[in-house]
């Protein structure tokens, strides 16, 4: 950033900055006047952070690890849709997604500016319950189980054909379908 003279380094190619910087330089030629100093700071944005899951639905809970482009950055993140500072919490390991979540992060190194905010959003729903066996006509009263690829969730269900909630029968085992049933279920977590 300093005011470049005849005894400056002298340019011969290309630059390298590896940081933010100011270049400031002069053009010299024999029996002439210097230039006039031209200036131009450069910015070094570090990489913005990378996800090793990408947001999206999920109907399990996920395990997400950051990452960084940047040769020793360091990774802040929030999980409560906040934009991350450097007071943020310090990515260290894998975060275990198990509720809905929105997770931002930014990557921060010396000599270069902050990176632009990562931003994703995990939403866990709980998978759609399947029967066994499915529907379909049946010869004979049949016992009917009810499961959903999501663990440790509550299932609850209706034999009335209406929409099931909270509210309806809890599921804890089989039910016996002896007729015409219209079963359907929910699974909440």
């Amino acid at each position: 950033g300093s005011a470049p003279t005849a005894a400056s380094t002298l340019y011969t190619g290309p630059v390298t900055l590896t940081q933010t910087a100011t270049l400031r330089a002069i053009a010299v030629a024999s029996g002439m006047a210097d230039s006039a100093v031209a200036r131009g700071t450069f910015t070094i944005k570090t990489a913005t952070p990378s996800n090793g899951v990408a947001g999206g639905t999920y109907n399990q809970p996920q395990t997400v690890s950051l990452s960084d482009a940047t040769s020793g950055a360091t990774i802040y993140y929030t999980t409560n849709g906040s934009t991350p500072t450097t007071a943020s919490t310090p990515y260290t390991g894998p975060i275990s997604v198990t509720q809905t979540t929105t997770i931002k992060a930014i990557a921060v190194s010396a000599g270069r500016t902050d990176s632009d905010v990562a931003t994703a959003t995990y939403t866990l729903q709980a998978a759609t319950p399947t029967f066994t066996p499915p529907g379909g006509p049946l010869t004979v009263a049949t016992f009917v189980t009810i499961s959903s690829a999501t663990p440790g969730v509550t299932i609850y269900y209706t034999t009335n054909g209406t929409t099931p909630t909270t509210s309806s029968t809890q599921y804890t085992g089989p039910i016996l379908v002896v007729g015409t049933t219209t079963v359907k279920a929910i699974a909440v977590r």
